[in-house]
């Protein structure tokens, strides 16, 4: 069995804050939405949301420092508490949130596909813009 200290990237003696800011840190960037959805992301995603589960629960965390090392080969294993599509999926969490106000459009999970790929668009052109600005003023400076 793993090291969940390992997983997050953290010391054993890890505050809460600590574990939480790791946890947002590496599911941020394992998400499998983010990485094509590869069977690799989702794994090591799952092993990043079970070391959360198991350290940032304070009882866990004692039965499973309890355990201590030698122990961990025995120590039950971790069943996610749902089906990974319906918990995790950016869809599913975009749809229970819709749900959740009525069916009212707006807010943070209402950026589309389209929508965001129009504000990367802008981004890139504003990004290009103030380069040539930046170009101008070093030419004819």
């Amino acid at each position: 069995m793993p090291s969940y200290y390992e997983i997050l990237g953290i010391l054993p003696d890890a505050t809460q804050e600590d574990i939480k800011k790791s946890f947002r840190h590496l599911a941020l960037k394992y998400h499998p939405d983010k990485n094509g959805n590869s069977e690799e992301s989702k794994q090591k995603f799952m092993k990043i949301v079970e070391a959360y589960e198991v350290l940032s629960n304070e009882q866990s965390r004692t039965k499973y420092d309890g355990a201590g090392l030698a122990c961990q080969a025995r120590a039950p294993r971790w069943t996610p508490p749902a089906d990974f599509s319906t918990v995790y999926s950016y869809e599913e969490i975009k749809r229970r949130y819709r749900q959740s106000r009525g069916g009212i459009q707006g807010g943070m999970w209402d950026i589309s596909d389209k929508a965001s790929s129009g504000m990367w668009k802008a981004t890139m052109l504003l990004f290009a813009c103030l380069a040539a600005i930046v170009l101008y003023i070093v030419i004819t400076g």
